[in-house]
């Protein structure tokens, strides 16, 4: 268990303002990796700063998903190597299997900036992140900013991934030992073990369980079953998934899943706000995941996740009405609505249905 004090984000300009300003601050290390950066202004002012504090000293670590990071022009790659960041890409495909190298993702997202500051969550750099891609309109997610202990783990994260991928990682120069106010703890997931933790969360509810997620394809039996015994006994099961979707199919895919939650007494609200991309889970008033993972087949079985487990009842009860306020801006999703599906969606779902595994 470490203790950290922590900082919830749901607004993207509002963290790119305040992680940018603790890059700009730094004096010895930034290490940070997002699983895509786009290829707009907001950027390029990323990759700016970047530079600017590797030309100041300041030892910067970059690194993106290989996949994710197909808008990073090879101009902009150069620049930064040119600056002297220390750049790579995460999860390169390789021979001899190639299709499933192309397929194992890593959908982290790490920074520690002087060994004191760490992010985590569901963000990414680019403008569609802060509201300004007009076909996807508003963005909604959750991110983490902790100062403390719980620095200590995103770098020893970052370093193993980095050195995973390529060679020569240097740690900062000193990391936190200093205690915050709530204790979490993280936990990193790469094909196995998700759904062992989740069970225990779910099994452990007493009153309720609500879960948030862009996506809802909980294909995972252990996961499912564990949800189910927990609505029979007689917890409060809700989801929140994002009825607009940046990714095709998976909204689709999602309406079995959604029959079935409804059959076994839970319910499942769709965010119309615009974009939800936030994953968090909260189980009564005792335990909050916030972190990378999405309630879908390819976070359980395929990627590469990294969560943050708050235990202090001080800071859930802060951010509860945040949490809750998303809601607000969601509908129910009813079994009428999903016996009205036309024939499209009905077709998008079959389609949905055969690739579930891999969306």
């Amino acid at each position: 268990m470490q203790y950290s004090n922590l900082e919830l984000f749901t607004n993207g300009k509002e963290l790119n303002n305040r992680l940018f300003n603790d890059i700009s601050n730094a004096k010895n290390d930034v290490h940070i990796y997002f699983f895509s950066v786009s290829n707009d202004q907001v950027s390029h002012k990323f990759l700016n700063l970047l530079k600017k504090k590797s030309d100041e000293g300041v030892k910067v670590y970059f690194a993106v998903d290989w996949l994710g990071g197909t808008l990073l022009s090879h101009k902009q790659e150069n620049l930064l190597k040119e600056h002297g960041v220390h750049f790579t890409y995460f999860n390169y495909p390789s021979l001899p299997y190639l299709f499933a190298s192309i397929d194992h993702r890593n959908h982290r997202r790490m920074a520690v900036i002087d060994g004191k500051i760490g992010y985590v969550g569901g963000f990414n750099i680019g403008k569609k992140y802060i509201s300004q891609k007009k076909r996807l309109g508003h963005w909604e997610d959750l991110h983490l900013r902790l100062e403390g202990e719980g620095v200590q783990s995103i770098e020893k994260q970052f370093g193993y991934d980095w050195n995973s991928n390529r060679s020569g990682f240097v740690q900062a120069k000193s990391l936190s030992t200093v205690k915050g106010h709530s204790a979490h703890q993280f936990a990193a997931y790469t094909k196995t073990g998700l759904n062992t933790d989740y069970k225990q969360l779910f099994d452990g509810a007493k009153k309720s369980i609500t879960i948030y997620s862009p996506y809802f394809i909980p294909s995972d039996k252990v996961i499912w079953n564990s949800l189910v015994d927990a609505s029979k006994r007689g917890v409060t099961v809700k989801f929140l998934y994002s009825k607009k979707s940046d990714a095709p199919l998976v909204e689709e895919a999602a309406y079995p899943y959604i029959e079935k939650a409804i059959k076994n007494g839970m319910k499942v609200y769709g965010y119309t706000k615009g974009i939800f991309h936030g994953k968090s889970i909260l189980i009564d008033d005792s335990v909050l995941m916030i972190g990378t993972t999405n309630f879908d087949s390819r976070s359980f079985h395929i990627t590469d996740e990294f969560n943050c487990y708050i235990y202090d009842k001080n800071f859930i009860k802060k951010v509860e009405p945040t949490l809750q306020n998303e809601f607000i801006n969601s509908t129910e999703i009813t079994k009428s609505f999903l016996d009205k599906l036309d024939w499209k969606d009905k077709i998008k779902q079959f389609f949905g249905d055969l690739i579930e595994y891999y969306l």
